[in-house]
């Protein structure tokens, strides 16, 4: 039994590029042409920090600690979307430190981003529908107190995710006009977008903020009291420093996936946790791939640990928390590319770019405008910015960046994301793979073989994939050692679009050999099937193991195997086979037609004679075996095909 891992990547690369060009499924492929976006939709008001506190050169009106911001989306859904009523909708949250842009020293920073606007059109030419919104921005980067700095970006985190929180309770009450499915409700975040999202699946209760030692001021109390700033749902909390939401709208989030930013503290992850996939640049300088300091590029550093893509993800595949995503293969190349940085860890797609030290190669901005930047309208008042500096800073982290090559890194984004958003919540149309069991040999049984090849059939349930399927289903047979994991198999046998295989006990007898099993003995061996199509694979729900002897010739027979004396005439067939054994020595006694599930069609009892006439004439079209048994208890076997 060889490995053959090599042609079983050549066969699921092959199907790949035979697929791709043809079979295009909705919430995977990009299948609508164009994209409809409604710009500015208002989607809550909420309380802010001002940037222009305690400034006297300013009316009172504009230099109070706290203002009523109007908080703003983007919609962006395929055009002629007639297919489905309701359609899963997808949150981006942008990145920008929860500053102004370039007053943040980058030229990103609002849902007008070009990788923001990118990511969500590309969304929704694959049927979902996007909101791009805007967060609630200000905290003091100028402070040099670290634990002032750690508090004020805990809280602007806060209002971060209230923020997607009540956007979440805008689509939910407006369900209707925008056809959003409000079971399947995922928020995407890029950069500070990450911190809120990855804070969106993990954080569930007071003590997260109130008692974790990580987020005490000096004095112990808590860096964020709930009592008054309300609560990580939006709910709570007192005037003016926030504005509750309404409590009777929920504001459930369904799934989470973050390109760049990390997680605070992994203690805030439970096993009730939302699913959640991981883009980041392995050499992040901002935020940890692992575990590591915040550097928001502002001159100062934040908290003494945050935990990035390369902690979280392995954390929640072994907690369960994405278990279903975790139920199939992805069989893309992007999936692939990502096992090679990161093996044996689905949902993590670590980059590694030409550059040591990247952040965000998916970022992209026209860089004339940026330069020509020398002031931010904020709150009707224009601020001195220079962007040339933000320009210059983003450019050392991204200095290869051009809308080419962020557009590539966008797109590697959204094809690594959808289809595990598709998986999550069941969208995976036509190329849905269901969960299927092995039938025979039935786990534990006892199989003796010899040097013969007489048929061993193996049979699986289908993995039932609907029969508008764009590309059939193909199934591998797959065994190993019992300890093994079938990461490296000892054997892959194709057996294409079907339930069952027949391997002559001739193979698995030199498969035996192989494995320097000798004459008289036995091993356990575990087998399984892999369900594959051009987008995912899924093994059997559990492997059979079984217990293989390899057995010598029977005793008193001289000739055990009279299979080259066996001829089948005509092969193939039409109405009648003649079957001839020209042995010189015995005459066939019995004689059985079986199909290729190993049923017997046909059997036919002391014929004592070396040629016999069969009608097959009631048999349907395909692959069947004659196996007879001579008198003197000798075997030969014979494949034919019957042509209708």
């Amino acid at each position: 039994m060889k490995k053959n891992q090599i042609r079983l990547l050549t066969i699921i690369v092959f199907n790949l590029q035979l697929g791709s060009s043809f079979a295009q499924t909705r919430y995977i492929d990009e299948v609508f042409n164009y994209v409809q976006k409604t710009s500015n939709i208002e989607y809550d008001s909420n309380v802010s920090v001002n940037l222009f506190y305690g400034m006297g050169s300013l009316p009172p009106a504009l230099t109070t600690q706290f203002y009523t911001a109007k908080l703003l989306c983007d919609f962006y859904e395929p055009v002629q979307d007639v297919i489905v009523a309701k359609r899963p909708l997808i949150i981006l949250v942008h990145t920008g430190s929860f500053l102004p842009i370039i007053l943040n020293k980058q030229p990103t920073g609002s849902k007008n981003d070009s990788s923001i606007v990118t990511l969500a059109n590309s969304f929704a030419r694959r049927g979902y529908v996007v909101a791009a919104i805007d967060c609630r921005l200000g905290w003091n980067p100028a402070t040099t107190v670290q634990k002032f700095a750690d508090q004020q970006m805990l809280q602007a985190l806060l209002r971060g995710m209230q923020d997607v929180r009540n956007a979440v309770r805008y689509f939910r009450s407006h369900a209707n006009t925008y056809r959003v499915d409000t079971s399947k409700i995922i928020v995407g975040g890029q950069g500070t977008g990450g911190y809120v999202a990855l804070a969106i699946g993990t954080l569930s209760k007071r003590a997260d903020f109130e008692t974790n030692p990580k987020f005490l001021k000096g004095d112990s109390t808590p860096m964020v009291n709930i009592d008054t700033l309300g609560d990580w749902n939006g709910l709570g909390g007192l005037v003016p420093y926030v504005y509750s939401g309404d409590p009777s709208l929920s504001s459930d989030v369904h799934m989470v996936f973050n390109s760049g930013g990390a997680l605070l503290d992994t203690a805030w992850m439970k096993s009730v946790g939302l699913p959640v996939v991981s883009l980041q640049c392995v050499n992040d300088p901002f935020a940890p791939f692992h575990t590591g300091i915040i550097d928001p590029n502002l001159g100062i550093s934040l908290f003494s640990s945050a935990s990035g893509a390369g902690d979280v993800i392995p954390k929640a595949n072994k907690m369960g928390i994405n278990n279903k995503i975790n139920s199939l293969r992805y069989l893309d190349p992007y999936s692939y590319r990502a096992l090679e940085v990161t093996p044996a860890q689905n949902n993590i797609f670590g980059f590694q770019t030409s550059f040591p030290f990247e952040s965000a190669p998916w970022e992209y901005w026209d860089r004339p405008t940026v330069q020509a930047v020398t002031s931010v309208l904020y709150r009707t008042v224009s601020v001195p910015a220079n962007g040339r500096e933000a320009d210059s800073l983003s450019m050392l982290t991204n200095p290869f960046m051009s809308d080419t090559r962020g557009k590539k890194y966008c797109d590697t984004l959204v094809k690594f994301v959808a289809p595990r958003i598709a998986v999550q919540f069941d969208l995976t149309g036509d190329v849905t793979l269901n969960s299927f069991n092995l039938l025979s040999p039935l786990s534990g049984s006892n199989i003796t073989v010899r040097d013969t090849i007489l048929p061993v059939v193996l049979k699986w349930q289908h993995s039932n994939v609907p029969q508008a399927a764009p590309a059939a289903t193909q199934y591998y047979w797959m065994v190993d050692i019992d300890t093994g994991d079938f990461t490296s198999p000892l054997n892959i046998v194709p057996a294409g679009d079907n339930d069952s295989l027949v391997l002559s006990e001739k193979e698995i007898f030199d498969g035996l050999t192989d494995l320097g099993v000798g004459v008289g003995q036995t091993t356990t061996l575990k087998w399984t099937v892999s369900a594959e199509n051009d987008y995912f694979g899924r093994y059997s729900n559990t492997p059979f193991y079984i217990n293989v002897t390899k057995a010598g010739p029977l005793s008193g027979i001289q000739e055990f195997d009279l299979s080259s004396f066996l001829s089948i005439i005509p092969n193939p067939a039409l109405t009648h086979i003649r079957v001839i054994l020209n042995s010189g020595k015995e005459a066939i006694n019995e004689l059985l037609i079986m199909d290729i599930t190993g049923r017997t069609v046909a059997a036919f009892e002391e014929l004592n004679t070396f040629n016999q006439t069969v009608s097959v004439s009631g048999l349907g079209s395909g692959i069947y075996f004659v196996n007879v048994k001579a008198t003197n208890g000798a075997t030969a076997t014979k494949r034919f095909i019957i042509q209708l």
